[in-house]
């Protein structure tokens, strides 16, 4: 189930958070990525994984999904909250200016967590409601299609170079 955020308009051009307590990352932000999320929240925990339906696209030294397709792609499952979600807009290219590039969904997913005890590892899985990042039609026209599952396995095997190990904004105040 896939639902399109917007915000209502608010005096000022407020940021106004989405309301899940959830987002699924699937490139850069994931861990180990240029952007791993770990690195604007030092403390955050994996929840889980989940499989996201729908196309990878490569845009250069970061991926996009769109949810139309049958590709599965893997994301990662975290808590989210206002503060790290605004920060993640940043990095998405959605505030303080729209680059048109993403769009924010709300997503109802399965995600599986792995639980270790001494004598034990099980898998428990349940349905979130997660703030995912897509890749709206204009940023896609053109871009070549990822066959892989895991885009940060992909993206490791392709000999590019990468940008200077530190959050990369895209808004246009950021690069402006």
């Amino acid at each position: 189930m896939s639902n399109a955020f917007t915000p209502s308009p608010l005096p000022g051009n407020h940021w106004q958070p989405c309301g899940a307590q959830y987002v699924a990352v699937y490139g850069t932000l994931r861990a180990g990525g240029v952007n791993d999320i770990r690195r604007l929240r030092p403390s955050i925990v994996c929840l889980g994984t989940t499989l996201v339906t729908g196309t990878l696209h490569d845009l250069g030294w970061y991926p996009g999904l769109s949810l139309s397709g049958v590709q599965p792609v893997l994301a990662e499952i975290y808590p989210l909250d206002d503060e790290l979600e605004l920060a993640l807009d940043r990095i998405e290219g959605l505030w303080p200016t729209d680059m048109g590039e993403y769009a924010k969904r709300l997503l109802t997913l399965p995600v599986t967590a792995s639980i270790t005890a001494p004598e034990a590892h099980a898998q428990v899985q349940q349905e979130l409601q997660v703030l995912l990042y897509e890749a709206l039609p204009q940023a896609l026209r053109n871009t070549p299609v990822i066959h892989s599952s895991d885009w940060l396995s992909w993206f490791s095997h392709q000999n590019r170079p990468v940008p200077e190990q530190k959050f990369q904004l895209r808004s246009a105040a950021d690069n402006g």
